[in-house]
């Protein structure tokens, strides 16, 4: 080791609650004058910087994966669904699929509101709102996304009363439903079994979407229904259904067709 002359003033100590210059004599290395403190704090920092962004990668992909990894979906077809694919013959198909596109340009820019899709089956109401957690999901903003198909959702929670391995239980949904930045409720009503009936949900499912509403005030959530808003206001309680339309953008399938119907030959 070759020292030098010159001593770096730069590091300093406390003593009796001041701070004191702790002068650190230079070395010659490499044919360079240096301070041997300050090339250790140098790699410390670097080293530092490495392993904080290997940890933010990390986190990254997990928030990232939580919309593949633990979104509940009924029809496994919508796991392919995106804005690309959705297929569109009549004036409101594109106008749907556009105004999607366009909720999806809002949510990533921060926007708070909840987009409602709403009207028959088989329309791509779902298809649709799949496509809008996908776009937002792909963009990495460190943004946590969930599609969840309420009935199937329902169906797991009841079978977690019987089951006492399984992980589905009515807090678990409630804690991660209440947690991730962007929701989507699929299929909205499909639950209770109620198209065209007089019947209200149980109290046992109206908690648990109060439970997770209430919780979500801030936040976006994506609905998808058969059903009109007067039936939804007969079979939930009416601060629910008030929580559910907060602030909404509706997405209206009134003239498209029933999609899987029309593929099937008669």
């Amino acid at each position: 080791m070759i020292f030098h002359s010159e001593y770096c003033q730069e590091h300093t100590y406390r003593k009796n609650g001041k701070e004191i210059v702790n002068p650190i004599q230079k070395m010659v290395i490499g044919g360079h004058i240096v301070c041997p403190r300050c090339e250790l704090e140098k790699e410390h920092q670097a080293l530092t910087n490495e392993v904080q962004a290997y940890y933010d990668g990390f986190q990254s992909q997990k928030i990232y994966n939580i919309f593949l990894n633990k979104s509940i979906i009924t029809d496994q077809t919508i796991l392919n669904a995106s804005f690309e694919n959705y297929e569109t013959s009549i004036q409101e198909e594109r106008q749907n699929k556009s105004t999607c596109i366009e909720i999806a340009e809002r949510l990533k820019s921060g926007q708070v509101f909840n987009p409602f899709l709403q009207g028959i089956q088989g329309t791509g109401k779902s298809h649709l709102a799949y496509s809008i957690l996908k776009r937002i999901n792909d963009a990495k903003l460190n943004k946590s996304c969930l599609f969840i198909n309420v009935e199937d959702m329902m169906r797991k929670i009841k079978d977690s009363f019987s089951n006492r391995q399984s992980k589905y239980t009515e807090r678990y949904f409630v804690d991660l439903l209440s947690s991730v930045d962007f929701l989507a409720l699929d299929d909205v009503g499909a639950e209770t079994g109620a198209i065209d009936t007089d019947k209200t949900a149980s109290d046992f499912v109206q908690r648990i979407l109060y439970a997770i509403t209430s919780t979500r005030q801030d936040k976006a959530t994506i609905l998808t229904t058969n059903l009109s808003s007067e039936v939804l206001f007969k079979l939930y309680d009416k601060k629910l259904v008030s929580r559910l339309l907060k602030n909404p953008k509706y997405v209206l399938f009134k003239e498209t067709k029933d999609k899987r119907l029309a593929s099937i030959p008669f």
